[in-house]
């Protein structure tokens, strides 16, 4: 059978819902009944994995419980086993940005800033940023990086893949506002990432997100000669409890810790916090983040002039 079964409706050929239930049901082994039971009938349901009915979001969901798999799981395996457009155009761009493929990020703008697609122009506004935030302390709004500004500046709450681009706000802030912006930037950064703790710890790995955007703040502030506000910032980054951290989020936990202590602190203990992230990046071969390398190396200069 194709991956991607085509139902035949009215001579019309589309991909339904339905059939990649049937399809994932049928995969797993398990009956109409253990599935469909108690949610919708069994005439229903057999309509539905033909692609005849369509269903609420209610009862899909239910559904999609019985078969032990999420709306975005679904979406991908509807998708052939692929990610949606926005993830795979942003896992481009950061995975070159973690290379430092520079030329591979500018190919990319160039190909997709003009394109009809919403997404690709988020993200090629958001690539702009990320090649102009490298080597550049202040960033202005310009036509490149307006779309990305705009689109997180307007939106009245963060999504998840929100969450994941609005660092990128805080050089354009700090340069475009005064640092005096960035209070209440930062307030509503945490309070959109409160929305997906639960009880049961942090399901989307949002608190990721969290610890990137006080690096991003750290740095900015440094960059900006603000010392006072980088030094208060020990204190957001170690209040995140690490339990509710994947290991990505550990890791960035402790690697800026350990450029504030080269600040701030003690400068031994920083350079052993660092050098334990480090180590690990060391083990790949060739290295897959180099910034890591790049950030210790500036600001450990920095460090040193700042501390004589």
């Amino acid at each position: 059978m194709d991956m991607l079964q085509i139902c035949h409706i009215g001579g019309i050929e589309m991909e339904k819902i339905g059939c990649t239930i049937h399809r994932i049901r049928i995969e797993k082994g398990l009956t109409q009944k253990e599935v469909y039971g108690k949610i919708v009938s069994r005439s229903f349901a057999s309509r539905f994995e033909k692609g005849a009915n369509d269903i609420g979001a209610s009862k899909l969901f239910l559904i999609l419980d019985n078969l032990a798999i999420s709306a975005d799981e679904l979406r991908y395996i509807q998708q052939n086993y692929q990610p949606s457009p926005l993830e795979q155009a942003l896992l481009t761009v950061m995975k070159a940005y973690a290379a430092q493929n520079f030329p591979a990020i500018s190919q990319w703008i160039q190909e997709h800033s003009h394109s009809p697609h919403a997404y690709d122009k988020l993200v090629s506004s958001y690539a702009s940023i990320l090649l102009l935030a490298y080597d550049h302390s202040s960033i202005g709004i310009t036509t490149t990086t307006r779309p990305i500004y705009l689109h997180l500046q307007q939106a009245k709450m963060w999504t998840i893949q929100e969450l994941k681009l609005v660092n990128i706000l805080v050089p354009i802030v700090a340069t475009t506002k005064g640092l005096s912006a960035l209070h209440p930037l930062t307030e509503r950064m945490a309070a959109n990432c409160l929305h997906y703790q639960t009880k049961w710890g942090d399901p989307f790995n949002v608190l990721n997100n969290l610890v990137e955007f006080y690096g991003t703040l750290l740095q900015t502030y440094l960059n900006f000669h603000d010392y006072q506000a980088a030094r208060q910032l020990k204190s957001k980054i170690t209040a995140l409890d690490s339990h509710n951290l994947n290991w990505d989020g550990r890791l960035a936990q402790q690697f800026w810790i350990g450029i504030w202590e080269l600040y701030f602190g003690d400068w031994t203990l920083g350079n052993e916090l660092l050098d334990e992230v480090t180590a690990l990046e060391k083990r790949h071969k060739p290295r897959i983040d180099n910034t890591l390398f790049a950030i210790r190396k500036l600001r450990t200069q920095a460090a040193k002039t700042y501390r004589q």
